[in-house]
């Protein structure tokens, strides 16, 4: 083996090493999510995902940060500059002391969501009480915020634990306002010289892209050299959108197309990027990183819009938003939703104003909601808005879940015999597809909706059991056997039902349940609202989802009974969404009764505009009827609209 095969080995195998010790090496953040200062274990997965989000926001503005639960204080904040405390709700002395000694020893904290007065002391901030409120919209920070901070931020809290500064130790950073700008009396935001608190957690809800640049931006003023690690990682990513590799690479590709008008904005869009992009390397090499940070994101934002000129609207198709919040973007004021929807080019609003356990309108069958009693019936408003607008409302009618049930309500379920059982033997907070009696509660509701409003279509949620082997209880194993059996039992039922010739009887039989209860409403659409459309959301799988929850949606729309289906096709992986519409869009009849849903802001998935725009175009060559988005926020509204706008869902003039 000659020495210039062994030196080239023996380089590698370094190399190897450093990269090796680099991925190994603690980040100098850290996220720490409460689970051992978090009394009841209930919240615990709550607190885990609000630091998931936190970790991705953070790699979002280019800063790698590291997550860990606080059941190891000492060993999370070992080595750290700054640590992001979320929902740390109640340390112990152990804790404290940790906390302490990494503040005397220059770290710095971020603290979201406490209601320990120790923890707050080491910040110098005096706590009040907890609150609870439906009016808090927006945080507005103070002129001296840090740098590349936006003004404010969108952010419905629904409660929050009250802070004050402390004279001499803390002051105010960002106060808590309603929609229409007015200042709640609250602190959202709280600074001193040890970091910054917040009196509820940075939520999902929404603003994901300047919630990403409020954590980079307070991590950074309290550990300065960051900025420089922030604007390196943006830069050396800068400009992927799309199917370019940046800026240079989307402006050769540029060159290469046919010039018309779409061509040409979009040019112009990259030559503005390019001149951005030259301006943040001048920046960073000149000792200004935070500048540096700042136009890096204003270059991918041009080659978003770069993107988004390039496509072209499709005559007829449905351009759909689910409202989950119940109450638009802007609450109290549908007018200026629906507005800003037609705007944008949307045709649809699916708006979740309906379940067992509440209603956002005036109700005769399902309890009326907080949110009913505080702000009146938000589907009237929705529908009288959105008409005015030329958009179509779908009132989201939840069917098995009892999301939103109060105790009482949950209460009521149960005495009634209507909760699904588990395999166990308790009851679940699902009502059991099962129960002719529930499934008639259902009907009411939806004939309720439909004879009462003036609503274009009655779209179905959770029109489905929980799942299969936590479903097997003994009221299902007695109706399975007086209807599938003739009323003779199944022997050995617990394995039997799991397996064999009895599980695939099973499967059946739920999905004939599930299946009744959509034949039904459709039946009872037929005559007392033949013009409103009946579209549920389901489950992308299929059919491994007539097995796991008993949804044959397939079915559902070849015997007629829904116009359209909507599966949940949330991913941010093109190849997994190219399986799923390889199956749903399989069948050229089916085909265009099929609305994509994109998972924008979902749990599963989020998508930047340029992924948005790839999914649509996907459903477009499969023959979809359009698309619809997860979920109406203000990513939604600042974030991909906008984009979609350009070309995707732009508004022609005839």
């Amino acid at each position: 083996m000659g020495i210039s095969v062994i030196y080239t080995r023996f380089c590698i195998v370094l190399i190897t090493l450093f990269c090796a010790f680099c991925l190994s090496a603690a980040s100098p953040v850290v996220v720490i999510h409460g689970k051992a200062s978090i009394a009841n274990k209930g919240e615990h997965g709550y607190a885990a995902a609000l630091a998931r989000h936190a970790v991705k926001w953070y790699r979002d503005g280019g800063i790698a940060a590291d997550i860990s639960d606080d059941t190891d204080i000492a060993k999370s904040l070992s080595g750290r500059k700054v640590a992001l405390l979320v929902y740390c709700a109640s340390p112990d002395a152990k804790q404290l002391k940790e906390l302490r000694g990494f503040v005397s020893k220059g770290g710095r904290l971020i603290v979201t969501y406490s209601s320990s007065q120790e923890l707050a002391d080491i910040l110098g901030v005096r706590l009040g009480s907890y609150r609870k409120t439906i009016g808090f919209a927006e945080m507005v920070f103070a002129n001296d915020r840090p740098v590349n901070v936006a003004r404010s931020i969108s952010q419905s809290s629904q409660n929050i634990f009250s802070a004050y500064p402390i004279k001499g130790k803390s002051t105010l950073l960002a106060w808590w306002t309603d929609q229409s700008g007015q200042s709640q009396g609250e602190a959202a935001w709280l600074k001193s010289k040890n970091g910054y608190w917040m009196t509820h957690v940075l939520l999902a809800d929404g603003g994901a892209s300047d919630k990403a640049d409020l954590l980079v931006a307070l991590t950074c003023s309290l550990a300065p050299s960051l900025w420089t690690t922030a604007a390196r990682s943006r830069l050396s990513s800068v400009g992927r959108v799309g199917p370019w590799q940046g800026v240079g690479d989307a402006q050769s590709k540029l060159a290469k197309m046919k010039v018309d008008g779409r061509v040409n904005r979009a040019a112009n869009e990259v030559a503005v990027a390019a001149d951005y992009l030259v301006k943040a390397n001048k920046k960073i090499a000149g000792g200004d990183a935070a500048a540096a940070w700042a136009l890096a994101k204003e270059v991918d934002l041009r080659l978003y819009r770069a993107y988004g000129f390039l496509q072209s609207p499709s005559n007829g198709e449905i351009h759909g938003v689910w409202d989950h919040s119940g109450q638009g973007l802007y609450p109290g004021n549908w007018e200026r939703t629906c507005k800003e929807l037609s705007a944008r080019g949307i045709t649809d609003v699916f708006v979740n104003v309906a379940a067992p356990g509440f209603a956002h309108y005036a109700s005769q069958i399902l309890p009326r909601s907080p949110l009913y009693e505080a702000k009146g019936d938000q589907l009237s408003l929705c529908i009288k808005a959105a008409h005015r607008h030329g958009i179509r409302v779908h009132a989201w009618l939840i069917c098995f879940s009892t999301t939103g049930a109060t105790t009482n309500r949950m209460d009521i379920f149960r005495k009634n015999g209507w909760l699904l059982g588990t395999t166990a033997g308790s009851t679940q907070k699902w009502l059991d597809p099962s129960s002719v009696d529930v499934r008639a509660h259902l009907v009411s509701a939806a004939k309720e909706l439909m004879t009462n409003y003036r609503i274009d279509g009655l779209h179905l949620d959770f029109v489905r059991y929980q799942d299969y082997y936590n479903s097997l209880g003994y009221t299902t194993r007695v109706r399975f056997e007086r209807d599938a059996r003739k009323g003779k039992p199944v022997a050995n039922w617990e394995s039997a039902s799991k397996s064999g010739a009895t599980f695939k009887e099973v499967v059946r039989w739920r999905a004939k349940q599930v299946s009744t209860l959509v034949a039904e409403i459709k039946a009872t659409q037929r005559i007392c609202a033949p013009k409103v459309l009946l579209s549920a959301a389901v489950l992308g799988k299929y059919p491994t989802c007539v097995e796991s929850v008993g949804q044959d949606w397939m079915s559902w729309l070849s015997c007629g009974y829904l116009d359209y289906a909507l599966p949940m096709n949330y991913t941010e992986s093109p190849a997994v969404y190219s399986s799923l519409l390889a199956t749903q869009l399989n069948q050229k009849r089916i085909a265009p009764r099929i609305i994509g849903g994109i998972g924008v802001t979902a749990a599963e998935s989020r998508l930047g505009s340029d992924k948005v725009i790839d999914q649509v175009k996907a459903l477009r060559a499969g023959g979809a009827a359009g698309f619809v988005l997860f979920d109406l926020d203000a990513t939604l509204s600042k974030e991909i609209l906008p984009i979609l706008s350009l070309g995707i869902t732009e508004r022609v003039t005839p």
